[in-house]
């Protein structure tokens, strides 16, 4: 193993940010405005407004105008000028490493690659820096505030070889997360389908969370008690069937179980404002503890693990 800190972040100076808006066909004939309020329901018209009429968006080098009907295949230039993004935690250790995969544990809060208000700042980015002249390409999704087991390919052969393990649900993945509440059943399969929060409320949320649906997108996630502590919480491990958005938390949340420290699936069924944790805010307790694949190169099954973090208990023993 090998551990190291990017200091200072990437993102910590003022620098200017130039990001790709593609539009997709099922968008072709909306107007911008509209189209960018599709593209990225979170953030306000007022500010697409904004930014397009400082010239800050662009197309074919020429700014852009509200009303221009986009095409299909239209790539839109953002200019975003004195950028700092927010603080991360840039503590990396790097558990395997070979000619085709990077295995690394993931600290938190660090977003895995470019989104939002996080561009440098992120994983992918940070270890390209490290890995100078790579290019890099993540297996899968892990969220911000999520710590644990993180995959990137080296090669294109080798993304072309493990990415589709994760589209094919091949991919055996192991979390350990704790809840809020004492939670009743010792073993619990969680069916509950999944869609984008603004979709089900019909209201434009500042976030983009997901709630649970029956016209959503299929998830399914098996949880298994494993202790329940003194506190009112409960440690679980969840077994992620499907790999939808936020799967675990959503299917925590939507059984009355929210993660411990979740900033935005809060108790009572309540959605928060805040996606991605700070610095000082509490650990989210959600860890990414084992992950096992077929390996690109020796055609094999591996497994790759990262130890329990400070908020998991060890079960007790039981009594002799």
């Amino acid at each position: 193993m090998k551990s190291f800190v990017v200091d200072p972040l990437p993102g910590s100076a003022p620098y200017e940010n130039r990001r790709t808006i593609r539009v997709k066909a099922k968008f072709a004939g909306m107007k911008l405005i509209d189209f960018l309020g599709m593209y990225h329901p979170p953030t306000p018209r007022e500010s697409w407004l904004g930014w397009i009429q400082a010239g800050e968006i662009s197309i074919d080098l020429f700014p852009a105008r509200a009303e221009r009907v986009v095409r299909a295949g239209d790539c839109f230039v953002q200019i975003m000028k004195d950028v700092v993004e927010p603080d991360v935690n840039a503590a990396i250790t790097i558990l395997h490493r070979d000619a085709s995969i990077l295995v690394v544990d993931k600290p938190a809060p660090l977003p895995i690659h470019p989104s939002g208000r996080f561009h440098r700042n992120t994983l992918s980015w940070m270890l390209e820096d490290f890995y100078e002249g790579e290019k890099l390409r993540v297996a899968h999704r892990l969220d911000a505030n999520t710590t644990g087991v993180a995959v990137l390919c080296r090669t294109a052969a080798a993304a072309g070889f493990v990415q589709p393990q994760f589209e094919r649900r091949e991919v055996k993945k192991r979390y350990l997360a704790r809840v809020q509440g004492e939670v009743p059943w010792e073993e619990h399969r969680c069916d509950l389908s999944i869609a984008h929060a603004s979709d089900v409320m019909k209201r434009r949320l500042s976030v983009g969370a997901r709630v649970t649906c029956e016209s959503g997108q299929t998830a399914r996630t098996d949880f298994k008690v494993i202790q329940r502590l003194p506190d009112n919480t409960t440690l679980l491990e969840a077994i992620p069937l499907t790999g939808r958005t936020n799967q675990i938390r959503v299917h925590c949340w939507s059984l009355g179980f929210p993660i411990l420290g979740d900033l935005l699936y809060l108790p009572n069924k309540t959605i928060g404002e805040q996606q991605t944790h700070t610095m000082t805010d509490p650990p989210m307790c959600l860890h990414a503890h084992q992950l096992s694949f077929c390996h690109p190169e020796s055609q094999t099954w591996v497994s790759y693990e990262s130890s329990p973090p400070k908020w998991w208990q060890a079960p007790r023993e039981a009594p002799r």
